[in-house]
């Protein structure tokens, strides 16, 4: 494949279908760092601008109509501004309602009760995005356990936080490397660096830095890392270990809770953590994030604890903010009410997307494999990843994999690939994206029809 050549044509292609918002972005450019607030959203050449959303579909400022399975980074469970949710924000408006006060109003407390009877934990404290949370959560892990060190898997993302920038998303020899300027000295020996589902590298890691490792935080179904379940027996060990050697075990499920079934995957390997953050679907659509956990730990940021151990996690202007609480109550009340008819839906979507879209590449001759394939504890997967890869390999079982050049071909996965989809009609994200209980079957089958297009084009390429 000339890959120089197919990017040309397709950036060329986009161009003229997004001339309006070629202006937007480069106006934005005066304002903003490439246009935007967030990296994952400024993809070349612009980012389309969006005036309407709704479902599963997305209509931008040129008139271009894509089916989005980015779906507001995987958090839009029920697809684009739900009316279950906005007609209950749009009375709470009309009632004068839903800006910040700076009071607890009675929405917090229901909704609090709510996703620790889902979690089975004790107290929860909300904030406003998954970093911040993780942060909070790495924080009141250290000063608990009185320890400095942290750990955390290669491929593990946990937010632009500075306990955390290591083993992201760059491949050298392996994931161990800083991944942003501006840390504090001496950060990279603080974050101790174990792979992902490797129970023996596991063990090596606690037997050499165990004793002072406050905590050890991982998401059972890594996200960026390349859409991949944690192995029970892993996530067994690592709950094994963390208690042998007093370590604090703490479940990043920003991603995962509430996607493959109303709570947490935890509750489903039947794996409790000390503490657990959560974040993009329980806000609704709206800003939110939370850590919950043992009292004992979360007691921590309360005004109460000793000086010494006190963390201050004492909120921020906007945490729990009344719309949010409401828009959050509303639609994880809903997503338990209805789970016998979402879950299981979405994930034999997602099951047979993966499935055709191998058959498809392998018909034409493409070395393609699917991540997001569920496991002996959840078959109800939703997340489909697309690797292009550059050799033969039965299944994508690691972040280092997804990650390292001379297994998966980044470019053609996040440049080509999305930009030939959206000419198409199908605005994807990793190579496809998340299922959302939106999505028609015909939507689905369109978007089946459209992989195999663009694989019979590329073949007639090559």
């Amino acid at each position: 494949m000339d890959k120089k050549s197919m990017l040309y044509d397709l950036i060329e292609e986009y161009k003229l279908k997004h001339k309006k918002s070629a202006e937007i972005f480069e106006k934005a450019s005066l304002y903003q760092i490439k246009g935007g607030s967030h990296n994952l959203r400024l993809f070349e050449p612009f980012p389309f601008y969006d005036v309407w959303c709704s479902g599963s579909k997305v209509l931008d400022v040129d008139g271009n109509t894509y089916v989005d399975f980015w779906q507001g980074h995987f958090a839009n469970i029920l697809g684009h501004n739900p009316k279950i949710v906005l007609d209950v924000l749009i009375d709470y408006f009309k009632e004068g309602q839903g800006l910040t006060t700076g009071f607890p109003g009675e929405y917090q407390k229901e909704f609090a009760e709510l996703i620790l009877q889902q979690l089975d934990a004790d107290k929860i404290r909300f904030t406003t995005s998954g970093t911040l949370a993780t942060m909070y959560a790495i924080m009141l892990a250290k000063a608990y356990t009185k320890r400095t060190l942290v750990m955390k898997v290669g491929g593990g993302w946990h937010g632009a936080q500075p306990y955390a920038l290591k083993g992201i998303s760059v491949y050298d020899n392996g994931m161990e490397n800083l991944e942003s300027a501006g840390l504090p000295p001496g950060v990279d020996s603080m974050i101790i660096m174990t792979r992902f589902n490797d129970s023996e590298d596991l063990e090596a890691k606690f037997r050499q830095y165990g004793e002072e490792v406050a905590c050890f935080i991982l998401e059972p179904f890594i996200g960026a890392g390349g859409f991949i379940f944690s192995h029970k027996d892993y996530l067994q060990k690592a709950r094994e270990l963390t208690q042998q050697y007093n370590t604090q075990l703490i479940f990043d499920e920003v991603v995962s809770g509430f996607r493959f079934h109303p709570g947490g995957l935890q509750s489903l390997y039947r794996i409790k953590p000390d503490l657990t953050v959560l974040g993009k679907a329980i806000g609704g659509g709206l800003p939110l994030s939370a850590v919950a956990g043992r009292e004992d730990v979360m007691a921590l940021c309360g005004p109460d604890a000793k000086m010494g151990q006190k963390v201050k996690f004492d909120g921020g202007t906007f945490s729990a903010h009344p719309a949010s609480m409401l828009a959050g109550l509303t639609y994880i009340k809903y997503l338990i009410e209805h789970e016998s008819e979402i879950y299981p839906r979405i994930g034999r979507l997602g099951a047979e997307v993966r499935k055709r879209i191998e058959e498809i590449f392998t018909e034409f001759g493409f070395n393609v494999k699917c991540t997001g394939y569920g496991n002996s504890v959840t078959k109800n997967s939703s997340l489909v990843g697309v690797q292009f890869l550059h050799e033969k390999i039965e299944r994508i079982i690691s972040p280092e994999q997804v990650w390292n050049p001379e297994v998966c071909d980044f470019e053609i996965r996040e440049k080509i690939f999305k930009l030939a989809m959206l000419e198409e009609g199908f605005n994807i994200f990793h190579g496809y994206g998340g299922i959302s209980a939106a999505h028609t079957e015909e939507e689905i089958q369109s978007s089946l029809d459209a992989v195999e297009k663009i694989a019979r084009k590329w073949k007639l390429q090559i």
